[in-house]
């Protein structure tokens, strides 16, 4: 291969392809014998930015190109962002290196993708930098509009602060290639690339030379083949040997055990579910914490841990589950609990065609205020009030607000309380955070406001469940007493 570097500490998979076990980030080497299908040549790097921030943000967003020396070669450096493919967040994050010569091209690259809690680095920093000032026109095409956005939170210069980070570690990976990578001489000495012709290109002979669909960038605006890879498939975790590009993968294994899809999973056991004449008591849910659900039984908050959280979760603050009303246009989730048999029955908010009210049945298992208590760790605390983020965006979709407030709540709106709003303004959405009574000055993130508004995205909006998350921590209330409420979206004062 054209292309040598350091793979102290890497497991080799295959001849051009290696996995780092401490982190699961993929690095692939791949040569091209094909004129390369760059839009522009290197020493024209504005026209090459251009082009290739265009070209990426139909499925991404090109985070930044710069042309340096490799070994001594001219080299395009390029880091990228793609979204996770059928997945509701979540980033890949590459950075590659293509050397281009007049007939042939080498790429080096890495992939780093994201796992866990996702949006954690831009939640943070978009809260410090600020929502008026999180979104910013491309560097290399001020007018583009591409599926991902071009923000602050992506600048280099935040990648201590958060070294774990999957585009932290693509970069720190990318650094030390630059330092050690090496060129073969008898490629370096092959003729430079002199730009693209424009002339159509014939077919390669051999299938694992071809670029994918739609490589030739000029002709068609999809991601270049010798400039980066497709985004990977969807995993179950987000470090696994599915995250490898279609790039790197080897067709001839395609059938192989390695490759071959998951057996399905068995069926879960269906929990019992009430028994005829069984005492059923309608109740309100908290916030789900750690695999726990807090449940109101009256005045009286009672813990229980769920059996299929994922089911759960999925219809919890949806507007999907049946409501009662604390006063005029507030509004709780309202579940049905039937202790003799620890199940839970998701009551629709709508009866159904055939007239059924019932939209799912669930087991639950009753454990103490202690136990439950243990599931709350900074992990999986951040993970619910990011979960509540996303609650709110669903919200303002139905045009709803959401307020986090203690369970013992009734009546009108009274403190402590955080507001997560979506709202029009001056023909812009605007997410709206606004929490009462004020945070102290040295709360991180609020810093003493007590209102904060953006661009409504869906960083803005994840990062409005931390900040309720920051808020709940100074009112000495547990976040096990906390439930959601929602109403019509109030107008706010912005800040």
């Amino acid at each position: 291969m054209p292309i040598a570097f350091d793979t102290t500490g890497l497991q080799q998979q295959d001849p051009t392809t290696w996995l780092n076990p401490a982190t699961g980030d993929r690095i692939g080497l791949q040569y091209f014998d094909l004129v390369p299908d760059l839009p522009a040549p290197l020493e024209d790097l504005p026209r090459l930015r251009h082009d290739l921030a265009v070209i990426y943000g139909e499925a991404g967003c090109l985070i930044e190109a710069h042309t340096l020396l490799l070994g001594g070669v001219p080299t395009l450096f390029q880091v990228l962002k793609l979204p996770i493919p059928n997945q509701p967040s979540g980033q890949v994050f590459v950075a590659s290196f293509t050397v281009p010569r007049a007939g042939s091209s080498a790429v080096l690259q890495t992939q780093a993708v994201e796992g866990g809690m996702t949006g954690m680095r831009e939640a943070v920093l978009a809260a410090r930098v600020g929502f008026d000032r999180w979104l910013m026109p491309h560097p290399y095409a001020p007018q583009l509009k591409g599926r991902l956005p071009f923000h602050a939170g992506d600048d280099p210069r935040y990648d201590p602060e958060f070294a774990d980070h999957p585009l932290s570690r693509v970069r720190a990976w990318a650094h030390h290639v630059i330092r050690t990578g090496t060129i073969d001489p008898r490629f370096a000495a092959l003729p430079p690339f002199p730009g693209p012709s424009g002339a159509p290109q014939a077919p390669p002979s051999h299938p694992t030379q071809s670029p994918a669909p739609g490589a030739h960038a000029a002709q068609n605006p999809a991601p270049p083949a010798h400039a980066a890879p497709e985004p990977p498939a969807p995993a179950d975790h987000a470090v696994s040997d599915s995250a490898v590009p279609a790039a790197q993968a080897d067709p001839h294994h395609a059938a192989s055990p390695a490759h071959a899809a998951p057996e399905p999973p068995a069926p879960a056991a269906v929990p019992p579910g009430p028994e005829v004449g069984a005492t059923i008591t309608t109740v309100v849910p908290g916030i789900p914490i750690g695999g726990y659900l807090p449940l109101w039984i009256g005045e009286e908050c009672t813990f229980w841990r769920m059996n299929d959280p994922d089911e759960v979760l999925g219809l919890l603050a949806h507007g999907a589950l049946a409501r009662t009303a604390l006063a005029e246009n507030r509004f709780r989730d309202l579940v049905a609990l039937d202790e003799s048999s620890s199940t839970v029955i998701l009551l629709n908010r709508h009866r159904s065609d055939d007239g059924g009210i019932a939209a799912g049945v669930t087991g639950l298992t009753r454990v103490s205020g202690h136990e439950a208590s243990q599931g709350l760790t900074q992990d999986t605390l951040v993970e619910a009030f990011y979960w509540v983020g996303r609650v709110s965006a669903a919200a303002a979709e139905r045009g709803e607000c959401v307020t986090v407030e203690p369970g013992k709540h009734e009546g009108g709106l009274q403190e402590p309380y955080v507001m997560l709003v979506v709202q029009d303004y001056e023909g812009q959405r605007v997410a709206v955070v606004q929490t009462a009574p004020a945070p102290p000055a040295d709360l991180p993130m609020w810093e003493g406001k007590q209102s904060m508004s953006g661009p409504a995205t869906p960083e803005s909006l994840a990062t409005g469940g931390i900040l309720a998350m920051y808020a709940m921590d100074t009112w000495g209330v547990h976040p096990l007493h906390m439930c959601l409420t929602f109403g019509p979206v109030p107008r706010l004062v912005r800040e």
